[in-house]
């Protein structure tokens, strides 16, 4: 028996509902009416046929659906087409910002229009400009990946372009359209070379939003290539920062997964040793953990050096088939003198969550330090 939540939320409904599809059809409606061809274009059409399939459909087949019924009405000609989608898009983002403006996600529809009708020798450049034009208003990550797919050399010309671009939001795109593993989206196997070439152009961008996606652009590629991710920012660390900060963050975000994974590369990078020196004593933990409650776990950490510590407690999930899968809980990260002790606790619900499914049985917990990890305790999960 497992036991995971319900949720009364819905990402798609809350993205894709009638407000949002009036917004994109009513400003189409328009583009096309002040077309000089005397495209016409029914907004209510639109409107009246995505409330008829939308209850069905998941999110990203309502994107689809949007894409389809945009099919049904703008011309056949795609360069007329994409005109009118072009003049539709709403103006560009605040590029005097530089985080946390994301525009609206309906507006990831006509770029994904572009990639279904524009991925094509004959309609490339018109294609890549229109993203770029896209991507100021939300951005254009998952229809540049067809592109990548089917002229991956052309499209990196544009690609390098676009990292220096003045508009951040299309540098951002330079990075996150070719990330290994970008999420929701088709998988495109790019040369890690070609992908650095780009990412060196970004790290020491002057915006979070395009240094944040530089930083997961790397953590993707930990998971293919570790090496490679330690050279690179070793080769990066070696080269005069306008923000050390900022280097410095970026670097452990791109470690994160490495760091999770006990890769000593990875922390001797951040300045953690590999050995570190400490002693545990006074270990409590909870050994019959009921569904609904949580597990307590507490200790005491000597340090026997001056040192950087970066602690987590690891816990083996029961998974269906009766093997484990560990998941680490950050703890404390912090420096330490010889003969300093340190408080350790975690209190960890085992409530039911959507995204986890519960399995009673047996558990494992144990402390991890600078990757060292420290003896497994057995803990029962029950429903009772």
């Amino acid at each position: 028996m497992s036991v995971k939540a319900e949720t009364g939320f819905s990402l798609k409904d809350d993205l894709f509902n009638r407000e949002t599809t009036k917004l994109l059809a009513e400003s189409v409606e328009r583009s096309a009416a002040e077309y000089a061809s005397g495209a016409t274009f029914s907004a209510q059409k639109l409107i009246r046929a995505a409330g008829r399939r939308f209850p069905k459909l998941e999110l990203k087949e309502r994107i689809f659906c949007l894409v389809d019924l945009l099919e049904q009405q703008l011309p056949s000609e795609f360069p007329e087409a994409v005109d009118i989608l072009k003049g539709a898009l709403p103006p560009p983002l605040d590029p005097e910002l530089t985080d946390d403006d994301f525009g609206r996600f309906i507006w990831v529809v006509p770029g994904e229009y572009v990639a279904r009708h524009g991925c094509s020798e004959q309609h490339l450049d018109r294609s890549l400009d229109f993203l770029r034009e896209a991507t100021m208003r939300f951005s254009s990550e998952l229809a540049i990946r067809p592109f990548l797919a089917q002229f991956p050399e052309q499209t990196m010309v544009q690609v390098r372009r676009w990292a220096q671009d003045a508009n951040y939001h299309v540098r951002r795109l330079a990075s996150e359209g070719i990330r290994p593993l970008l999420p929701w989206a088709m998988r495109v196997k790019l040369p890690s070379a070609d992908v650095i070439a780009v990412l060196d152009q970004l790290y020491q961008d002057r915006t979070r939003y395009v240094v944040r996606s530089v930083a997961n652009n790397l953590n993707d590629l930990s998971k293919q290539d570790p090496d490679l991710l330690l050279a690179t920012l070793k080769r990066w660390q070696k080269k005069p920062h306008p923000d050390p900060t900022e280097m410095q963050w970026l670097t452990s975000h791109a470690l994160r997964s490495l760091v999770k994974g006990n890769n000593v590369g990875a922390l001797r990078l951040l300045g953690y040793p590999d050995r570190p020196k400490f002693a545990v004593s006074s270990l409590e933990y909870t050994e019959r953990v009921r569904v609904g409650e949580a597990l307590h776990w507490r200790a005491i950490l000597k340090s026997r050096a001056r040192q950087r510590l970066k602690i987590f407690l690891s816990v083996e999930f029961l998974k269906n088939d009766g093997s484990h899968k560990a998941k680490m809980f950050t703890l404390k990260d912090l420096e330490v003198a010889a003969g300093e002790s340190v408080e350790l606790s975690k209190r960890l619900p085992f409530r039911p969550m959507t995204t986890r499914t519960l399995y009673p049985g047996e558990h494992f917990v144990s402390l991890v330090v600078n990757g060292t990890v420290g003896e497994r305790r057995r803990f029962e999960l029950t429903l009772k």
